[in-house]
């Protein structure tokens, strides 16, 4: 009986370093095998054993530029996206003329939040396909979110004609930021007309947001205003546009103000600065107990707000209620002060990087 179960754990020792040997043997003389192995896996959507295959063979071929190329989408597909980029790097060095990879090192620089990194490549694989649309848009998009709203506005108009409303609301909001708010209102009326995709009906709300914004930095008040009517009226529940209304109208000291503020809070109660705005309205207003309850809720939900806690210490203040009033206020001393030293950290960053 020993005997023959030592046989067996003979055999089955023998038998496991026999397979090992072939697999070895299979890895090392055959590593196109291996390859394909790789591809058929990251084929299949199985991205982590893709990634383990395409390593193994990289082992053995470590200067094959579709493998690591092929490695880098694997990776990309993870969200691994600046190892992503090493690989694809390495491929472009070995092989220059794969222009592909630069489209795919644009997409991985852009997922990871570096746009301006991703600007480079998608210029450098339109320069050899320059009517390649899906490069000119992603090259648009990377511009605006790069600031650079000029080159963003003229790479999405080489776009058009289009249908595709993603075009029109990226071209309609490099003119918000470039304060070319009439034509970027005409646009977005454009798609409002032919568009009904919810989706859509989102970013051309947000849109609308960003127009009354820029209008009202720019001191256009009744434009703002208008821009924000017009949103609430195609979407009644879009919360930030209702919000951003009822604060421009109490600044403006209007009473149709606190309708839209009131409206705010009913879809979205636990909003710090429509409270807060509620709260002013209702110091004004000689109602300090309202006052009161909804500054201190903001002040609750985001301590940061400076004008709450400073109003906040003055209806403290009138109700006798000196230690809280002196409380709110030193919170209003260390708010100003961290914001003067992060505009401080801001202009030397800003004089750093001019001096490099």
């Amino acid at each position: 009986m020993e005997g023959s179960c030592n046989l067996r754990l003979s055999l089955t020792f023998r038998l496991v370093a026999l397979s090992l040997f072939l697999a070895r043997g299979l890895t090392a003389s055959d590593p196109q095998a291996l390859f394909e192995k790789a591809r058929a896996l990251e084929l299949s959507g199985d991205w982590a054993a893709a990634e383990a295959a395409y390593r193994e063979y990289l082992r053995h071929t470590p200067a094959s530029p579709e493998a690591l190329s092929n490695l880098g989408v694997v990776l990309a597909q993870q969200q691994k996206y600046d190892e992503a980029v090493r690989f694809y790097r390495r491929a472009l060095r070995l092989r220059p003329s794969l222009l592909q990879i630069h489209l795919n090192m644009g997409l991985a620089c852009y997922k990871a939040g570096k746009p301006s990194a991703a600007v480079d490549h998608f210029n450098a694989y339109l320069r050899h396909d320059p009517m390649s649309r899906q490069a000119r848009q992603l090259l648009a998009t990377s511009l605006l979110e790069s600031d650079r709203y000029e080159e963003a506005a003229r790479n999405f108009r080489a776009l058009l004609p289009t249908e595709d409303p993603t075009v029109q609301l990226g071209l309609a909001t490099a003119y918000v930021r470039l304060k070319r708010t009439a034509e970027a209102e005409r646009i977005l009326e454009g798609i409002l007309q032919n568009q009904d995709s919810p989706e859509i009906q989102l970013l051309v709300g947000q849109a609308h947001l960003a127009v009354g914004a820029a209008h009202w930095k720019l001191r256009q008040y009744d434009s703002a205003v208008e821009a924000w009517r017009q949103e609430v009226k195609l979407d009644p529940r879009n919360v930030a546009v209702i919000f951003a209304l009822g604060a421009a109208l109490a600044e403006r000291r209007e009473a149709e103000a606190l309708l839209w503020l009131e409206q705010a809070r009913k879809i979205r109660p636990q909003h710090a600065p429509t409270l807060f705005y509620l709260g002013k309205l209702a110091w004004e207003q000689k109602r300090s107990g309202e006052a009161l309850r909804r500054l201190e809720a903001a002040v609750r939900l985001d301590p940061s707000i400076r004008a709450a806690r400073y109003l906040l210490a003055q209806v403290y203040r009138s109700q006798g209620q000196a230690e809280k009033a002196k409380v709110e206020l030193e919170a209003v001393r260390r708010l100003t002060d961290r914001g003067v030293r992060e505009d401080i950290d801001i202009l030397q960053g800003a004089g750093a990087g001019a001096r490099r």
